[in-house]
């Protein structure tokens, strides 16, 4: 049984800005008479925080006094909880907006938003805020007691996000480079016709109005830097993978759409396509597109021509992470980033290796499998062309009929997304301004 390896998201998020997250100082008296704690200086900020995310976020809860970051969008309401620790006084929590330091690349300072002290909810400290950001934003936090960074536990975190944006949404297909028909012999026309018809089976709990497709080529600005007849693929015809300048085409009802890249392939074996988690924009924004690939390259070498199912599927559950969705199982993938030497190593927070969900099952044997002992390229990881998985006992696990499993078999055509997935893709739908 041949079976399809799918993408694994790592956790990075954006760009290299939030690599090294330090500021000048670490505590300041204002003029008011209020008491600043910056985010610590001798630490990076590695972890966030994601709206609806049901994950455990034991790395980021364990860091949330010294700093992590936020993902907040315009006019959306956020309450941000975590268990009350009775050995340890009350405190109070500052919001940071944050910004670039000119000429050091990598590097940002803050702002503070606000300071905010808690509403006690049963056994929960639970401090709430909007967002009045005109875009989406990354906020940075401190915890703090008298001027000092709380030294009480803080588990069980969330952050959970209202919004009152629409639970509709179009897509924008924009078809790079050349392309042919696919395996089972559909051109371009007749996949986006199969494409909207799968997006609205499987995302029953929002309204998709329509799906255009556009052509690189095309484009009032741009389009000579994308010719027909030459395929496109991504890492390699341009550094920007997700190609981002296409997003947020020049079109009135095309500038909120959920932009779906398709390419001939992507650069790297066996890649079929990828996303950010919780990318947070529709529309345009850098890195801010889901990116599929017509054909994948093979490890031995050469190319496999896709059929429509397959590409269709990638792009449904690479837009399952690009609205927020983890992996209902966690592959070493997820966890883990690759050194400067090549070695990969477990960096990510293991208290996530499941999505939280009390209706997606998980299976270990994912993480066991010595299917993802490689790296992803920088934020984004992949599906591969594997090979029959009998003796694994992957193809066993619980959870193998849901879209976000990261492997699916290739003729297994009942996959779904569950009730609780459902609802965060339709929360986050509603914070993204559209």
């Amino acid at each position: 049984m041949k079976i399809l390896c799918k993408k694994v998201w790592i956790l990075g998020l954006l760009c290299i800005l939030w690599t090294s997250f330090f500021t000048s100082c670490s505590e300041t008296v204002e003029a008011s008479g209020e008491s600043t704690l910056f985010p610590a200086v001798n630490q990076s900020i590695d972890f966030k925080l994601y709206p609806n995310d049901m994950a455990k976020n034991d790395s980021a809860a364990a860091h949330l006094a010294r700093g992590v970051m936020l993902m907040v969008h315009p006019e959306a309401a956020y309450t941000l909880s975590f268990d009350i620790d009775p050995t340890q006084p009350t405190p109070e929590l500052q919001l940071f907006r944050t910004y670039e330091v000119n000429g050091r690349e990598g590097y940002v300072n803050f702002t503070k938003v606000r300071t905010l002290m808690p509403t006690v909810v049963g056994n929960r400290y639970v401090y709430s805020f909007t967002c009045h950001e005109n875009k989406m934003s990354i906020w940075a936090t401190t915890l703090g007691v008298d001027g000092k960074y709380y030294e009480g536990k803080v588990e069980n975190v969330r952050l959970n996000g209202v919004g009152t944006n629409s639970t509709h949404f179009s897509i924008n297909l924009i078809v790079v480079g050349a392309m042919e028909k696919t395996k089972d012999g559909l051109s371009i026309e007749e996949f986006s016709s199969y494409l909207l018809s799968a997006f609205r089976e499987k995302y029953y709990g929002v309204t998709i109005d329509t799906l255009y497709v556009r052509y690189a080529n095309t484009h009032p600005t741009l389009g000579y830097k994308y010719p027909a007849e030459i395929p496109w693929v991504a890492g390699e015809s341009s550094e920007d993978m997700f190609v981002s300048e296409l997003a947020g085409w020049p079109e009135d009802n095309l500038r909120n759409a959920l932009n779906i890249i398709m390419v001939h392939s992507i650069s790297k074996n066996e890649i079929m396509g990828f996303a950010h988690l919780f990318s947070g924009v529709l529309g345009s924004g850098d890195e801010s597109s889901v990116v599929i690939g017509e054909h994948v390259r093979k490890t031995g070498g050469g190319l496999e021509l896709l059929s429509a199912y397959t590409i269709a599927m990638t792009a449904i559950h690479e837009s399952g992470h690009f609205f927020g969705l983890r992996h209902t199982s966690t592959t070493r993938r997820d966890l883990s980033h690759e050194t400067e030497s090549g070695l990969m190593v477990l960096s990510g927070d293991l208290s996530n290796m499941e999505d939280g969900l009390t209706d997606t099952p998980f299976c270990i044997d994912v993480f066991r499998s010595t299917l993802y002992k490689t790296a992803g390229v920088g934020d984004a990881v992949y599906r591969n062309s594997i090979g029959c998985l009998a003796k694994s006992g992957i193809e066993t696990c619980p959870d193998v009929n849901n879209i976000m499993f990261p492997i699916t078999v290739s003729d297994t055509i009942d996959v779904i997304f569950t009730e609780q997935q459902m609802e965060i893709i339709r929360s986050s739908l509603m914070i993204f301004p559209h």
